[in-house]
């Protein structure tokens, strides 16, 4: 791989990810997702939720990512973000369980504030099945 990309993820408890690769993308928080090749011009945003994917050895992987910061350089791709995982860490038993109870709250919700932590809920759930339904994190 010539001009590989140091693609570091990182959360508040760990470190989830960190390699050589030849393409990252990753979802900001106002402009969409943000495709990122050797050479990108340095940029600091705030991350959205959503799927990384990034390129290893001409193959695709996928990350999920729950909110934080992402800084760029010619070089290197720092993912400062709240909360992320591996497909591998993703149980998706779990997942759409989560999802039957974020839609159920949906459903029945009586505040408002019920009914964010439920869309909030269901958006996590969400973005973890569809990490999910890449096996062993490759494809798209």
């Amino acid at each position: 791989m010539s001009d590989p990309i140091l693609l570091e993820v990182v959360t508040p408890n760990k470190r989830v990810f960190g390699a050589q690769v030849s393409e990252v993308s990753f979802p900001s928080a106002a402009n969409g997702y943000y495709g990122i090749l050797p050479g990108h011009t340095p940029v600091m945003t705030p991350l959205g939720q959503g799927l990384i994917y990034y390129v290893q050895d001409g193959e695709k992987h996928w990350l999920t990512v729950f909110g934080g910061f992402a800084e760029v350089s010619s070089d290197h791709v720092t993912i400062l973000a709240r909360n992320s995982e591996t497909v591998d860490e993703i149980d998706l038993n779990r997942a759409e369980a989560a999802r039957q109870r974020a839609l159920k709250v949906l459903n029945e919700a009586q505040t408002e504030t019920d009914l964010n932590s439920a869309q909030a809920a269901l958006d996590r759930s969400i973005v973890r099945i569809q990490a999910a339904g890449h096996p062993g994190g490759h494809g798209f």
